[in-house]
């Protein structure tokens, strides 16, 4: 006879050093899904762009187009499972067409907010490792950041984010991962660093209401 689970709540995970790190990781995550959501934005637009002007059609190229562009459409909607069916067909059965490349990426966008972080993980590798120097990119970097930051890999965090903000070339999405970078060094006692970054940032005119709202709390956090 199977023995009935254990339910652990969330108090009694906080008890536990090694779990709470991993619980405050996840937050922090959290927290940042609507950063990373926002980056994507307009994204979708650009690789339809790439994928049906810019990349040479040819025989093989079209069947890919065809389940990459229904797939858009499917993420656009909100069916996110059989978007991510599309999806793993292109990567399984296109992965040398432009969409099968692109493929990695929305998969391990999809299950990072899934929290399926390991397989996320594996989808995003691949594509940074293959990607060219783009927004997508950046954006790749910045849930791999947050991977290895709930894996307490801290070196990998801190890689990535930096890898991130060199691929990022759009200013707003730029400061958004600067703020990231300073609550990283905030976390793991680099005061002065974060610091500069938040101050940076303020001294900038055009600040989004979300990034300008997150450098104020930075700020305030560094002066206790």
């Amino acid at each position: 006879m199977l023995k009935p689970k254990v339910k652990i709540t969330k108090k009694e995970i906080r008890k536990d050093p090694l779990l709470e790190t991993v619980n405050n990781a996840l937050d922090k995550i959290n927290r940042n899904k609507q950063m990373i959501t926002r980056i994507g934005i307009g994204l979708i637009s650009i690789i339809v762009l790439v994928i049906f002007y810019t990349n040479r059609q040819s025989a093989k190229q079209k069947p890919a187009d065809i389940i990459f562009g229904k797939a858009l459409v499917l993420l656009d909607t909100g069916d996110i499972e059989n978007a991510q069916f599309q999806f793993e067909l292109l990567s399984d059965n296109h992965e040398s067409t432009e969409a099968g490349r692109l493929s990695l990426y929305f998969l391990g966008s999809i299950l990072f907010n899934k929290e399926e972080f390991e397989v996320s993980k594996s989808h995003l590798i691949e594509f940074v490792s293959n990607s060219k120097d783009d927004e997508v990119l950046a954006n790749a970097h910045i849930m791999l950041s947050g991977i290895f930051q709930q894996q307490l890999n801290l070196e990998k965090e801190e890689d990535h984010l930096q890898l991130a903000l060199k691929h990022s070339t759009n200013k707003n999405n730029q400061n958004s991962i600067e703020l990231i970078l300073a609550e990283y060094y905030a976390q793991n006692g680099k005061n002065d660093m974060a610091l500069a970054i938040v101050e940076k940032i303020q001294a900038f005119d055009n600040v989004s209401s979300n990034d300008k709202k997150k450098a104020e709390e930075l700020s305030g956090m560094l002066s206790q």
